[in-house]
């Protein structure tokens, strides 16, 4: 179970590439919850990439004391999800292919490519039908910025506080093994690991019953 590891490689995103994993892939987000109580520093800040991990990462109460930080780079808004099988490995692998066919994957090859498009983006399509958005990355070594296409196959649209809350219960469920998920156990997560106000109900077919399904499904399929 990753115990003294990185987070497998598959979820490695390598240069020249800029993937916000934990804010855009549903199967890193489920390894992430997987490996949170053992690590020690922040994952899938900025670039997505995995950190190590920290058996004091959450307390005994169950109070996280890196959790908010970590997903400070989900933002307050609405984003993109990708919930398909490739992983971001696999996504790197395939537009590598596809910019050196192109001859741009250098940065400076890239970003006239970009500009040339009378935008600032383009997009891409991947094997299983995905669309991703192609950006400028602002971080030194990493200038080709992705992210899942709006409405593309394999994404779902969700607001920045459904998926944290999503993460923050299953973290909180994974480090006090617990198995069934309940409304009171539901506001425990939201209120001690993000400092949320409780809800009064959850539906399993929208909002947070919804992402709390998928990334069910991400766990045990994992």
């Amino acid at each position: 179970m990753f115990s003294t590891q990185r987070i497998t490689s598959k979820y490695y995103v390598p240069a020249p590439f800029l993937f916000s994993s934990l804010k855009h892939h549903a199967g890193y987000v489920a390894e992430f919850i997987r490996t949170f109580r053992n690590r020690e520093e922040p994952a899938g800040r900025k670039t997505g990439l995995p950190g190590p991990k920290n058996p004091d990462a959450v307390n005994e109460s169950g109070s996280a004391l890196n959790l908010m930080e970590d997903l400070i780079v989900i933002g307050n808004s609405q984003m993109d999800f990708y919930t398909g099988y490739l992983s971001p490995e696999q996504i790197a692998r395939e537009m590598t292919g596809y910019f050196r066919r192109l001859n741009i994957l250098g940065e400076k090859e890239y970003l006239q490519w970009i500009s040339s498009a009378g935008s600032s983006y383009r997009a891409t399509t991947l094997s299983d039908g995905s669309v991703w958005v192609l950006l400028p990355g602002k971080i030194p070594g990493r200038h080709i910025h992705i992210h899942p296409g709006r409405y593309s196959n394999c994404t779902v649209r969700v607001r920045s506080e459904t998926l944290k809350s999503a993460i923050a219960v299953l973290c909180y469920c994974n480090n006090c093994d617990r198995k069934q998920i309940n409304l009171d156990m539901i506001n425990k997560a939201r209120t001690s690991l993000l400092g949320l106000s409780p809800v009064k109900e959850v539906h399993p077919d929208r909002g947070l019953g919804k992402m709390l399904d998928l990334l069910l499904q991400k766990l045990h399929s994992g």
